[in-house]
């Protein structure tokens, strides 16, 4: 189930936003180095090292949502690749292994990631049930988990015109909320979606730590 690998040095093992098989590198020898793009950085910044003994993937495998990250080796480095499959096939024979790595994960969040999980409020909208409507009370944002949603405006002569579709990882709302505007368009859900909702507070926890969130349009 299980075989070692070995990379070279300056391998890339994980390119974010390439899809790739999400599976668990378990080092063994050497390290891995994981990147992020930041919103306010032109480069990829070094997040954490992952040493000997040590995992990484593990949020993905957990969620089965696409990694966020990219993983280099910037030395020779041996690891343990597990499979999502074969992760799930040990977690079946010991259920108590998902929350040794949970914990892995929750333990290089920050503690404002961690602030911010317990702030934030998950929630569904079926297909063809309105968000918002237009001149709602602007008092949050939306981050959209999987499903599709749809903003329409309705002008002044009664008829209505389409102003975009919005997918995964895309943010509704925001402009609004920072502005403290009324809602500028109905948004509906094509299908079912989930969806993570900011309150008003939140959002602004985020802008006095990241000031540049007031440059998004």
């Amino acid at each position: 189930m299980l075989t070692a690998t070995k990379t070279n040095t300056h391998a890339l093992l994980f390119l974010f936003g390439l899809l790739q098989d999400v599976s668990l590198h378990f080092v063994l020898s050497g390290c891995l180095h994981v990147y992020q793009r930041m919103i306010d950085k032109q480069e990829a910044v070094c997040l954490f090292v992952t040493h000997p003994g040590e995992m990484v993937g593990q949020l993905a495998v957990l969620t089965g949502e696409p990694l966020i990250f990219t993983v280099k080796a910037v030395r020779d480095c041996t690891y343990l690749k597990i499979s999502k499959s074969d992760f799930y096939e040990i977690m079946r024979e010991q259920p108590s292994v998902v929350l040794s790595v949970a914990h892995t994960v929750a333990i290089r969040m920050s503690a404002f990631v961690r602030q911010m999980d317990f702030a934030i409020d998950w929630m569904a909208v079926e297909a063809g049930r309105a968000l918002y409507r237009q001149d709602d009370q602007s008092d949050c944002t939306y981050i959209i988990l999987n499903g599709r949603l749809r903003s329409v405006i309705r002008k002044a002569n009664g008829k209505k015109e389409l102003v975009g579709e919005y997918g995964r990882g895309d943010l509704i709302g925001v402009v609004e909320a920072l502005t403290k505007q009324p809602r500028a368009t109905t948004v509906h859900a094509v299908r079912d979606t989930e969806l993570v909702k900011l309150p008003e507070g939140t959002l602004n926890n985020i802008k006095r730590r990241y000031p540049q969130v007031n440059g998004y349009h």
